[in-house]
């Protein structure tokens, strides 16, 4: 069998078809925690999440941004809550683990979208700080909230763990090695979760959602590279992700801009 354009990693499923929806309650009673919520790519998960039925923690460093999403759900009756947060911080970590069961439910979803992008030159020009900083946050505070939420997912036999991955983790980031070896070591813990996690009914994926135009990832201004890619590419993968339908993809890698052009070819959307 050809593989999926689409996927990588060691276990490969191909979904079945299933009619494309936006405002579902096919996430009804799970609550959801998405890291890096409160702009871009993390925010376009958390909606979709809302809109799907899922109640969501939200974190981020910047409270304001976090607020400002947990009322946009909010007000179109979906339950929220904001937490401000250090990801790199095991203790504050703990605490919003808590924070978030004591005040929507049990974490049956968690999405590690937290990240930064660190340091922009070659690799003997890097300064050592610089490169651990972006190791805290995107692969140190992606084991610390995977590690808090597992068991609770193990004790109830039930969890999705979708992590970002990211440029430079599968074909290398000229200029950007401290980025692209963080996420490739994301791709590699999504890899052992999954393994680990399997038999409990968890699964591990990570996503690649393309190059969004964020504030730590502005329009180059190239000939050719348009806008950047909308991060609800990212956002309808994840959400596929914690379905029922998903419950055997694990271990895998997807790159969301083929995975959902794909899926809308097969729903004819």
């Amino acid at each position: 069998m050809p593989k999926a354009p689409y996927l990588s990693g060691v276990a490969r499923r191909f979904p079945p078809h299933q009619q494309r929806r936006r405002h579902t309650t096919t996430l009804q009673g799970k609550v959801a925690l998405v890291t890096g919520a409160g702009r871009g790519i993390g925010q376009a998960i958390a909606l979709e999440l809302a809109r799907q039925g899922a109640a969501v923690g939200l974190a981020a460093k910047t409270a304001s941004e976090v607020e400002a999403v947990a009322r946009e759900i909010q007000a179109a009756g979906g339950r929220a809550l904001a937490v401000s947060i250090d990801v790199g911080d095991p203790a504050q970590v703990d605490h919003l683990v808590r924070t978030v069961e004591a005040g929507l439910g049990p974490i049956a979803i968690l999405v590690n979208n937290a990240g930064i992008r660190g340091p922009v030159g070659f690799v003997q020009n890097v300064p050592p700080q610089e490169w651990q900083d972006v190791f805290r946050v995107n692969i140190f505070g992606a084991f610390l909230t995977i590690r808090a939420v597992l068991p609770e997912m193990i004790g109830r036999r039930w969890g999705r763990i979708i992590n970002m991955s990211g440029g430079g983790a599968m074909t290398g980031m000229r200029g950007g090695a401290a980025y692209g070896a963080s996420k490739s070591a994301v791709v590699g813990l999504t890899l052992t979760v999954a393994q680990e996690a399997q038999r409990f009914g968890i699964t591990c994926n990570a996503i690649q959602p393309g190059r969004v135009i964020t504030r730590s990832f502005p329009a180059l201004g190239r000939p050719g590279e348009g806008d950047g890619v909308p991060p609800e590419h990212a956002a309808r993968c994840a959400a596929w992700l914690c379905t029922e339908e998903a419950s055997g993809t694990t271990g895998q890698t997807l790159n969301a801009v083929e995975w959902d052009q794909k899926r809308g070819q097969e729903q004819g959307v």
